[in-house]
Order: structure tokens, then C-alpha cells, then sequence
């Protein structure tokens, strides 16, 4: 399938190629939707195989983060650059290259921090734009970007196990794979509400972190056969492939790594094993709440807007089951009509 027939399938409004042959700088950004406020979405810096898995992690990410937006109620479309990590030869002028790249979109593409992107990297692409959000720590005053996400995600994870009769979180096992800045903050939520947190990190350093808090450590290739009542990915997205579904033993998915499935149609294995499937960009827009809000207004207690993520989760259940739908695809559809609605609204009376 080329470039132009994915564009058009997924809906993306622009995909830019940006190619620095000093700095070594490869990168794709894709835009998935530009007439509700500018496109958001963090730059993502990571090892791809070739262009065709580039281009297509920055296409599925941007429209997922469309998605974040309508359903958070953040009034913007959904961006993504993805960076080929293993081309870099001087990574200092790549991000600044990459910063005159965003600040040549004229404000239609608000970057943030993603998986790889660190706060050297951040220093150098500011030298370059007005448009790197921050999405949490350093000076802005917020806190870091994974205690929203994690504050977010947990009132979602609440509302899933009640639709399922679970009211409380004590005493219950949640399986959390990766234990970074949004894993742990979720294991230590987690213990304070008395569950049991079963979690698994390839990464030393992370896994000793977590055992800090209280964790119990499996080997990362155990934690799809730990029984649980929820099973969190908190790492990188395409965890959820077919031989780990095959083997979960648990009730419940909280996807809080974006596009946490490899494929689409298994959020239909799940729900034909009786697994109930959180979609990421329901649970994990905390951070963008967070820190898109305070970009606007200063103000720093999100509190209020993250507990909504759990109203918008039995929402989307709801809509699954009145629809007979997974999850997925009913919160697909729910931000598909809020579009449809807005571009409605646009249109001229004929």
C-alpha cells in the first residue's frame, strides 16, 4: 500500500519527510487532523526496521491521538513525529533541525516528549520552536507527565472492574509490564489502594525501582501467564500480540502504552476470550490533559478533568455493549461522531 492510499484510509491531512544528511536526522511527521486546533503529539525517537514501519507507527499514532482529543475533551487533532534513532550522527543539531522543521508548520503542530525524547533533546528543538508543549516537569511547574498519566489511567481501570462488579481495588492482582515513569506511578497507586502488583521490566535499573515500591518481579516473559485481575501495559505499543492474548489470565486490559495491540482485530480475541479491553487513548490522556490545560491557563490541580477519564471510560462500555461492539471500536466510533459533528457545524447552510 503506498503513502498516498494510507493517508487517505486513515484520514491524515499531511506527512512530512524531514532529512538532515549532516546531522544524520531521518524523520517523518504526520498530522492527522487540523481543523480543530492544532495537530498534538510527541516526538517519538526509536530504532525502526525501514521507512514503511516508520511511516506507519507515525500514521497509527497521530490518528490515535486524535482520538485522545475528542475524548478528553481537548480541543486540538492528533500529530506524531517519529525519529530513526540509529541514524542520528549528531543528535544535538538533529533536534535543532527538527525544531525549524515544527516551527516552519506555523503553529498547526504542538510537539511534545515521547518514548526516547529526553530533556537534552527538548533543549535543543526549543532553540528552534515556540511549539514543544511541555507535558509535565522540569521548570513548568507540573508535575512529571507519568503521574498524570498513571492519576488518569487509574479511574479508568476503577470503571472497568466495576462493570465487571469489582468496587474495590484492595486485595486485587494487577500484572504491570514495564516500570517506567508511567509503571511505576501505577504500581505505587496501586499499592496504596492495597492491591497486589505483579510487574515485569527487562531494564535492571526500572525492575529495582519498582521492587523499591513493593513490587513482586517476574521475568518479563512470565508476566502474560501471572493470574490477575488486570494486565497493564505500560511500555512500548504492540505488546498485545497473538501468543501473549493466547496466554493472559486475566479479566481485564488497561492499555496505557499508546496502540498496545499489534493489530487492530485483536481487540476481537479479547473479547472472545472474556477479556475487557481498555483502549489506550481513553486511559492514557492524562498527561495531555495535564499539560495541554496548563499550557493555556497556568493552572496546575488537573485533578478534576483526570477523574472524568473514568465518566468517559463507562461511557465507551456502554457504548460497547449497547453497539455489541469491543471497546476499541466503540470508542472509535464515539470520537468519529464528535468529528463528524464538528465538521457539521463547519459546513455552510446550502
Amino acid at each position: 500500500m503506498g503513502l498516498h492510499e494510507l493517508m487517505e484510509r486513515g484520514g491524515h491531512r499531511r506527512l512530512i519527510a524531514v532529512v538532515d544528511r549532516d546531522s544524520g536526522l531521518r524523520a517523518w511527521i504526520a498530522l492527522h487532523h487540523l481543523d480543530r486546533g492544532p495537530a498534538i503529539g510527541g516526538i517519538r525517537i526509536w530504532t525502526y526496521r525501514n521507512e514503511a514501519e516508520a511511516v506507519a507507527d507515525a500514521l497509527r499514532l497521530a490518528r490515535a491521538m486524535t482520538y485522545k482529543c475528542v475524548l478528553a475533551g481537548v480541543q486540538g487533532g492528533g500529530g506524531k513525529t517519529v525519529v530513526h534513532a540509529d541514524a542520528l550522527r549528531d543528535r544535538a543539531a538533529a533536534m535543532r533541525r527538527l525544531g525549524e522543521e515544527i516551527e516552519a508548520l506555523g503553529g498547526v503542530y504542538h510537539a511534545g516528549p515521547d518514548v526516547g525524547f529526553g530533556p537534552a533533546d527538548a533543549f535543543e528543538v526549543e532553540r528552534a520552536t515556540r511549539h514543544l508543549a511541555c507535558f509535565g516537569g522540569g521548570h513548568s511547574g507540573l508535575r512529571p507527565a507519568g503521574e498524570a498519566t498513571a492519576e488518569g489511567a487509574l479511574w479508568g481501570i476503577r470503571a472497568g472492574l466495576e462493570s465487571l462488579g469489582v468496587t474495590d481495588l484492595a486485595g486485587i492482582t494487577v500484572a504491570v509490564q514495564g516500570l517506567g515513569a508511567v509503571g511505576c506511578a501505577l504500581a505505587r497507586r496501586l499499592l496504596e489502594a492495597g492491591a497486589r502488583v505483579v510487574a515485569a521490566d527487562p531494564d535492571p535499573a526500572a525492575a529495582a525501582a519498582g521492587e523499591r515500591l513493593g513490587v513482586e518481579l517476574v521475568e518479563p516473559e512470565a508476566l502474560p501467564d501471572v493470574p490477575c485481575e488486570v494486565w497493564a501495559p505500560c511500555a512500548l505499543g504492540g505488546s498485545l500480540h497473538d501468543l501473549t492474548i493466547s496466554r493472559l489470565r486475566t479479566r481485564v486490559v488497561a492499555a496505557l502504552a499508546n496502540n498496545a495491540l499489534s493489530r487492530d482485530d485483536q481487540a476481537v480475541q479479547l473479547a472472545r476470550r472474556g477479556i475487557l479491553y481498555l483502549p489506550d487513548f481513553v486511559l492514557n490522556a492524562g498527561a495531555l490533559i495535564e499539560g495541554e490545560g496548563h499550557a493555556r491557563t497556568g493552572r496546575t490541580d488537573w485533578s478534576r478533568e483526570l477523574r472524568r477519564i473514568g465518566d468517559t471510560t463507562r461511557r465507551v462500555l456502554e457504548r460497547a455493549a449497547r453497539d455489541g461492539v469491543p471497546p476499541l471500536a466503540a470508542a472509535r466510533t464515539m470520537a468519529e461522531e464528535v468529528l463528524a459533528a464538528e465538521a457539521a457545524s463547519r459546513s455552510p447552510v446550502s
